[in-house]
């Protein structure tokens, strides 16, 4: 599917002239337990917050196809979401970027091997100044009568100055299943990033700080939330001018639970990940079958 959508994408830009553009290809992996048993039919309740171990993986395509045009795609296991798909046609007008395209859960649920829907993103950037970023996705219809379903949005807020860029961000993300009950997983993140570079240097240093909740909840019991302050780091380090190594980590500074429920203390909660990113020169010609 994702070299069909490619060779369609391709067609539609057949008039350009000969350029050379790059293609982005970023592949992560990690593993993390701060999260409920997605398999839980009933609430914790009074008992203590143990957490499941879940992996994660993140594999993104970005390739531009002339100055404005590009696309991007990418495929992800997430802990809320599960697992999704998403392949978007990007527009970039200098200040401007809009970015639309189809979004699919896959594998999620015995019932249901695919479910569609849309992604999107509208920003706003001054480069080397500011940026404000718009971004959501959904699967159509309802759970009760589609099985299940998701939906996520963000936005984020960013500025540079010499040697550093700071992100403000909000995030939600939902997952609803509907079987003879609803279930819903929620996770609410607010965050502060601060990316730290330096001139000729090999390797950048990102750190972030955060509140989240995550909270599943139950039609016909109780709800469990977790809530936590966070600490994390990310180093990308250059290994070759076109390959960078990305290793990071984040683990709670603080938790506590909704009551009744209680966080367990002899519980060490973490997320950490190491991954690559491959930038690839391209000479774009003009497309011939």
């Amino acid at each position: 599917m994702f070299f069909w959508k490619k060779k369609c994408l391709l067609v539609t830009v057949a008039f350009l002239t000969s350029k050379l553009f790059t293609l982005d290809l970023t592949v992560i992996g990690g593993l993390g337990n701060f999260s409920f048993d997605t398999s839980s039919e009933s609430a914790i309740g009074a008992g203590k917050f143990e957490g499941n171990f879940y992996p994660l993986a993140f594999v993104n395509v970005e390739d531009q196809l002339s100055d404005t045009f590009g696309y991007t795609a990418t495929a992800e296991r997430d802990p809320v979401l599960r697992n999704v798909l998403s392949c978007e046609m990007t527009i970039n007008t200098g200040l401007l970027n809009l970015s639309v395209g189809p979004l699919f859960s896959l594998f999620n649920t015995s019932k249901t091997i695919i479910r569609p829907g849309v992604s999107t993103s509208l920003g706003l950037e001054f480069p080397g100044i500011f940026f404000i970023n718009l971004k959501g996705g959904a699967t159509f219809g309802s759970s009760i009568e589609n099985d299940y379903g998701l939906e996520t949005s963000s936005i984020s807020l960013g500025f540079w100055i010499p040697n550093l860029l700071s992100t403000f961000s909000v995030t939600t993300s939902k997952f609803s299943e509907f079987d003879t009950n609803l279930i819903q997983d929620e996770l609410f993140r607010a965050s502060y990033r601060a990316d730290i570079h330096a001139k000729n240097s090999p390797y950048m240093v990102s750190i972030e700080m955060g509140y989240q909740s995550l909270t599943r909840s139950y039609e016909t019991s109780y709800e469990d939330t977790i809530r936590a302050v966070f600490l994390g780091f990310e180093t990308n380090i250059i290994i070759k001018p076109q390959f960078i190594l990305i290793i990071g980590a984040e683990t709670p500074i603080y938790v506590w639970g909704k009551t009744p429920l209680e966080r367990a203390k002899d519980r060490w909660f973490f997320r950490a990940f190491t991954g690559f990113r491959w930038n690839i020169q391209k000479q774009n010609e003009e497309f011939a079958l």
